[in-house]
């Protein structure tokens, strides 16, 4: 069935040819089979529509037609109503030729083409507030076909009308070549967003098997300057949202300003603004605030007003952390280098966007995805300063991690020397007399039986010597333990004097002493050393006004390693029995040795 809106044109039809015969002759831009594509810039005329009322009969009729003005650029900024543009074609081909005409904005609302020729006019529609499947051409982009058949003329209007910036850059091709362009500018999405997708997933993942906040922040931070861009490019209007309903107009202005958002929170747990700026990271924690009420604020704002909130909030935001990325650099901060190189290449694409949105600067390519490609290279960027940053905290944990192993080792290396120590002291008390410290009876054992074979080994004479105080019992009785303990004490100091360096004194228990003596030369020798032990024992001691005196029988056994230990421990006693059986206080060597 006939709609409304085309039966109104059927009927308007005759006026607005007659209408073209009145017009005067607008120059044509020739079009022929090799033609490149033609960019609209400088080809086009426009005229503004404030008010959004005009429409094609009204540009048509000669005594109503408004003045046409030449387009030097076609990035009108925010405007009211509609702009109209209007070119003229001629065909100097041979044969039917088909042309598109692609408006390189996917985000503007909607545009209507009047294609006047002879025949009449041919209506096409686009944009991404119409539903997808009733545009023209199937095409993330304003595309429309032209047909011109040999010699024809035909003019084209072309109405716009946006609450998003009123881009209007275009470029006619022939349809061969559009649909080469078609395939590279799909791919070139395809591949932007596949690499957004990836590192968001990458980064996801590293979260769950690390549970670092930082990639975590990342991922949504993709994922919401990602809902942004499809809104930006075509794309979600394409394949996500095609019924060209309210989000439409949403997805861009509330993805970049959530993107923001959660770009500072990514940005205060990546660069540690607590440990480095607390200052400044309690501004960046209202900053969040402010752009998260910036986020929620663009689904309640009208269009134009939300896309202006957030063309300024991202600028603020792409400051913040440029300030933030500066102060942390200066200060040392893990990853704060590659993380400032990675928000300059986002600030300088987000304020090229900005400055074309509000025509401050020309619409190109490069501008009008200025902030796709510093996205690009942002996200990469970051991807490898998380990297970065985790690695050198983990080579500062390891740090720490060897600094606390030394710390421990040198504390082991310390208990395990003192407990060396501790074992050696309970080892030397083990061998030792607590009283005198003199070797005791295991330790005078043990060497006794390690001079025997020594003695035997090297053909050598040894000597021990049992030396059994002479009058200790008294002084015992008579003063007490205490002052017996410091005469035995006394006497096992003079023992040590006495005896030659290699010597070993003992205390066999009691009143008794026992000093092995290696390398003795002969039976003389052995008396000479006995007489002298003799002689410094029986010296007075004095203790505090006491002055005591002990004598000493000693009995000597001269072995060349033949004899136990406990032989010549016996023989020994025996001879010094027969000293003190002589008379106390004198030497005996027991008559059984065979003499050196």
């Amino acid at each position: 069935m006939m709609s409304r809106r085309h039966l109104r044109y059927l009927l308007t039809l005759p006026w607005l040819l007659l209408g073209l015969l009145t017009l005067p002759l607008q120059a044509a831009l020739q079009l022929q089979e090799n033609s490149p594509p033609q960019s609209l810039t400088a080809q086009v005329e426009y005229l503004a529509d404030p008010t959004g009322t005009l429409r094609l009969d009204d540009l048509l009729t000669a005594s109503q037609a408004p003045a046409w003005r030449r387009a030097s650029k076609l990035n009108f900024g925010y405007v009211d109503g509609a702009i109209w543009l209007r070119l003229t074609l001629q065909s100097v081909q041979s044969q039917t030729g088909d042309w598109r005409l692609e408006f390189s904005y996917p985000s503007l609302d909607r545009i209507t083409l009047f294609d006047v020729g002879s025949d009449g006019v041919r209506l096409g529609q686009a944009g991404d507030m119409l539903p997808f499947q009733q545009r023209s051409v199937a095409n993330r982009a304003p595309v429309f076909d032209i047909r011109l058949q040999p010699g024809e003329r035909r003019t084209l209007y072309v109405r716009a009308s946006s609450e998003g910036a009123m881009t209007l850059d275009g470029t006619l091709y022939a349809r061969n070549q559009h649909e080469r362009h078609s395939v590279d500018g799909y791919l070139v999405h395809a591949m932007y967003s596949g690499t957004l997708i990836a590192l968001g997933c990458y980064n996801l993942l590293l979260f769950f098997a690390l549970r670092e906040r930082p990639f975590l922040y990342y991922a949504l931070f993709v994922s919401a300057f990602f809902v942004g861009i499809l809104g930006l490019n075509g794309l979600g209007a394409q394949f996500l949202w095609s019924g060209g309903n309210w989000w439409t107009n949403r997805a861009l202005p509330f993805g970049i300003n959530a993107a923001a958002a959660i770009g500072l929170l990514f940005a205060r747990s990546f660069l540690d603004t607590a440990k480095w700026m607390p200052r400044g990271d309690r501004w960046l924690r209202l900053a969040t605030i402010l752009l998260s009420g910036c986020a929620l604020a663009t689904l309640l704002l009208p269009v134009q007003q939300a896309l202006q909130l957030m063309s300024i909030s991202g600028l603020c935001m792409c400051v913040c952390t440029l300030i933030t990325g500066f102060v942390c650099v200066r200060k040392g901060a893990p990853g704060a280098a590659l993380f400032l190189l990675a928000w300059l290449t986002l600030l300088l694409g987000a304020s090229l966007l900005a400055l074309r949105n509000f025509a401050l600067i020309p619409s190109n390519a490069f501008t009008m995805h200025a902030m796709q490609i510093g996205s690009a290279l942002e996200m990469i960027l970051l991807s490898l300063a998380l990297a970065a940053r985790f690695n050198e905290l983990k080579r500062q944990k390891e740090q720490v991690l060897q600094s606390h192993e030394r710390q421990l080792e040198h504390r082991v290396a310390e208990r395990t020397e003192a407990l060396e120590e501790a074992n050696r002291q309970l080892s030397s008390m083990a061998m030792q007399d607590a009283l005198t410290q003199l070797a005791n009876r295991t330790s005078l054992q043990r060497q006794l039986d390690q001079a025997i074979q020594r003695a035997k080994r090297r053909n050598e004479t040894l000597a021990v010597m049992l030396i059994d105080l002479d009058g200790f019992k008294p002084i015992n009785d008579l003063h007490g333990h205490e002052l017996g303990d410091q005469v035995l004490i006394e006497i096992a100091r003079r023992l040590r004097d006495c005896a030659r360096d290699s010597d070993l004194p003992a205390r066999l228990g009691g009143d008794e002493f026992v000093l092995i003596c290696e390398a003795i030369h002969s039976a003389e020798h052995a008396l000479e050393v006995a007489e002298r032990i003799l002689t410094g024992l029986h010296a007075p001691i004095l203790l505090g006004e006491l002055c005591l005196q002990v004598g000493a029988s000693i009995g000597i056994v001269l072995s060349r390693g033949e004899e136990s230990g406990t032989t010549l421990i016996r023989q020994a006693d025996a001879a010094m029995y027969a000293a003190k059986a002589a008379g106390r206080n004198r030497v005996m060597l027991a008559h059984a040795l065979n003499r050196a």
